[in-house]
């Protein structure tokens, strides 16, 4: 993985910049189905980006729909404006969005030229999007690679961020230009794999998370306080972020493992073996991935051998 980000990609441009450069055609208007936190995320950030948003329909979550230029959240049937977007994007629970495919078909006049995407990491379009076959111009995917929570400003986030796309030809297309007028870049992907892409987007996100609950629970029972061990552990993720863009892989990777340090890892494993037995059984599982990414680095000052074998 090299450390220099993707061409294009427009690191440390607003959205705005983004968006003038690739105004050189229109923006296609879009009308996002669902009122969460991911439709409306989308949505306030396509409309700082200067794309038309005709209106964002679902339950709302007090999650700020005014900002949205009049375009509030509405509920019930689904409203005759969706027929005027160039993007229909349907952002629900997975589960939900062949209902909301089926119920285009007959509670709105769609167009010949409008493309249908959904936000689902996991699933192809033509997997939950199969009742539009035909009656549209494209149907595709449009996965946003990024944390976002109901927390205010969580839309912020889309800043720079990676989308994966699926589809077919004209659903790339479109779904493309989004993402690079949100200041993001696409990643093209095909149906069969959208699986296994989103797997790891899960370990990427949700098991950091995870594995920040252990380190937290760990510290805490050092002694410090779990307010203490949150707020430390912060700015340790994110110096680890930085230094991942910056080196990139393996480059990054720092601690006992990597050094070789034999006597460290030792120390770990009995504090562990001693007061947290499940943590023992995780630091080791991970200390193997640690010390096959060390040997990639082929670090020079190194015997890996030691650490090895306590990890083993």
């Amino acid at each position: 993985m090299s450390g220099e980000p993707p061409p294009g990609l427009g690191i440390g441009k607003s959205v705005r910049s983004v968006a003038l450069e690739c105004s050189a055609e229109p923006s296609p208007t879009v009308f996002v189905i669902g009122a969460g936190v991911v439709g409306t995320a989308l949505a306030q950030r396509l409309v700082r980006a200067g794309v038309p948003v005709l209106g964002i329909h679902g339950r709302p979550t007090g999650q700020g729909g005014g900002a949205l230029s009049g375009a509030l959240p509405s509920a019930g049937e689904l409203p005759g404006t969706a027929a005027l977007a160039d993007v229909i994007l349907i952002a629900v629970r997975d589960a939900r969005i062949p209902e909301l495919a089926t119920r285009l078909t007959t509670e709105v006049q769609l167009g010949a030229g409008q493309v249908v995407l959904h936000t689902a990491g996991s699933r192809a379009a033509r997997e939950v999007l199969g009742a539009l076959t035909g009656k549209v111009a494209g149907l595709g995917t449009f996965h946003p690679l990024v944390s976002i929570t109901g927390a205010p400003g969580t839309e912020q986030n889309l800043d720079g961020a990676a989308f994966g796309v699926e589809g077919d030809d004209v659903a790339l297309e479109r779904a493309g230009r989004l993402a690079r007028l949100l200041g993001g870049h696409p990643l093209s992907l095909s149906a069969e794999v959208m699986a296994l892409y989103h797997a790891g987007a899960v370990f990427a996100s949700n098991y950091v998370v995870a594995l920040t609950d252990v380190a937290r629970s760990l510290m805490v029972a050092a002694g410090v306080s779990d307010a203490e061990a949150q707020r430390a552990l912060v700015p340790l993720l994110a110096s680890v972020v930085r230094n991942l863009a910056s080196v990139g892989l393996p480059a990054a990777l720092t601690g006992p493992v990597a050094r070789g340090d034999a006597a460290s890892v030792e120390r770990h494993i009995e504090a562990l073996a001693a007061v947290a037995p499940r943590e023992l059984e995780l630091y080791q599982r991970l200390g193997r991935e640690v010390l096959r990414l060390a040997r990639e680095r082929a670090l020079p000052s190194g015997d890996l051998g030691p650490v090895g074998a306590l990890l083993a």
